[in-house]
């Protein structure tokens, strides 16, 4: 990767404002939770000045010398009061989180159901497995969101096929296609790296290239190897300096 990295910096993208200072952004990302979402704090110069409506589209950029890359692309949640303090946004996940299925599907396949319900959320960007797993007599998802439909339809299979967004086509028990495998290497730009339960986390500066689902090469005295990224989290703090953790699992053998 030929890309150096110097002192990154957030660009969060609203409908009536771009805004690069004076926030403090958390961006999360995670195999398991599904949703990416991102919390940006307005610092008090901000404060009440900004305003955005529920469900505006919001993206959240990080690059170096005006190179960014996309973070999160999705949609501000606005709810209750305090929403001027803060820009809540989530990925198109809550298009799934805010629609209701009730509904009983006969002779069908996991595809079938889940074209319905991702056209009942009104998402027509997606790519979704196409193998064959067998066909079910009937099904009956009743008064679930749509996030919970698609893990019932995982259940009712016996499947683990993981499910989510990157930059807003919806993904099913398959993984974007990756071109270039991001190398990190200690001494170089891993900052620190340690083990919790079977989750190795390393700290680096923001990367916005590595997202979870992605494989990463890691050249580490703990950890030599290419993992699959289970999580990101990418933080700034008041003075905007950026960190990003980084995790994926490895066995005791490596450490």
């Amino acid at each position: 990767m030929g890309k150096k990295l110097l002192t990154p910096e957030f660009k969060v993208i609203l409908k009536d404002y771009i805004l690069t200072t004076g926030i403090e952004v958390s961006c999360f990302s995670s195999r398991e939770t599904k949703c990416d979402w991102c919390k940006v704090e307005l610092t008090s110069q901000l404060q009440k000045l900004i305003s955005y409506e529920d469900l505006e589209p919001v993206s959240v950029q990080l690059g170096y010398d005006g190179d960014y890359d996309t973070l999160i692309s999705g949609y501000a949640r606005r709810t209750g009061s305090d929403y001027w303090k803060e820009i809540l946004i989530r990925d198109d996940m809550i298009k799934l989180e805010r629609i209701e299925i009730k509904a009983t599907f006969c002779y069908c396949e996991p595809q079938d159901i889940l074209q319905y319900i991702l056209k009942q959320a009104g998402i027509d960007n997606y790519e979704i497995s196409d193998r064959s797993y067998g066909s079910k007599e009937m099904v009956t998802i009743n008064s679930q969101n749509g996030i919970e439909a698609i893990k019932e339809i995982n259940s009712v299979w016996g499947l683990e096929n993981n499910f989510f967004f990157r930059n807003r086509r919806f993904h099913w028990g398959c993984r974007p296609g990756q071109d270039v495998i991001y190398i990190l290497k200690e001494d170089e730009n891993i900052l620190s790296m340690q083990k919790y339960g079977e989750l190795f986390e390393i700290e680096t500066l923001g990367v916005p290239w590595i997202h979870h689902s992605q494989v990463i090469k890691v050249e580490h005295s703990k950890y030599s190897g290419m993992p699959l990224v289970q999580k990101t989290i990418i933080k700034s703090d008041a003075e905007g300096r950026v960190r990003m953790y980084i995790y994926f699992k490895g066995g005791e053998g490596n450490v």
